[in-house]
């Protein structure tokens, strides 16, 4: 069984902040979680570390797949406890207001796929709706 998500926000930030919270080292730590070694270059292999959990050791391993700016970046992700990598792609679009933001997380699988798609939904959901817009607020680098 395979599940896919998708959050979607609208942000009152012009989109060229909203790139720069989304391929700034130092913001994407502010937001996602620490991350180590990211650079917005395609190939580039790094990683989210956080504060280990019960079955899940903190480390979600990616890489940079490919990247549009200041539209769309696409990542690998995949964190210990998942059999197999998913897709991360970040989309962003001009609106009146501001940018809207789009989350689509491709490729769980496996008999975890249902609890770990809705634990990583509700993450994506709290991130693009407190983090992200509390990091914007804030001024980006």
């Amino acid at each position: 069984m395979r599940r896919d998500l998708t959050v979607e926000t609208d942000l009152p930030y012009p989109i060229a902040d909203v790139w720069a919270a989304l391929t700034d080292p130092e913001a994407l730590s502010e937001w996602v979680m620490p991350v180590e070694g990211f650079e917005p270059v395609p190939g580039r292999r790094f990683r989210f570390k956080a504060k280990p959990m019960p079955g899940w050791d903190g480390v979600i391993n990616c890489e940079v797949l490919e990247i549009d700016p200041p539209k769309r970046m696409v990542i690998r992700w995949q964190g210990s406890r998942m059999r197999s990598p998913t897709t991360l792609t970040w989309t962003l679009a001009e609106t009146a207001g501001g940018t809207r933001f789009r989350i689509d997380h491709q490729g769980f699988s496996g008999p975890a796929a249902v609890v770990s798609a809705l634990m990583h939904k509700g993450g994506w959901r709290r991130m693009a709706a407190n983090r992200l817009p509390a990091r914007l607020s804030a001024g980006t680098t």
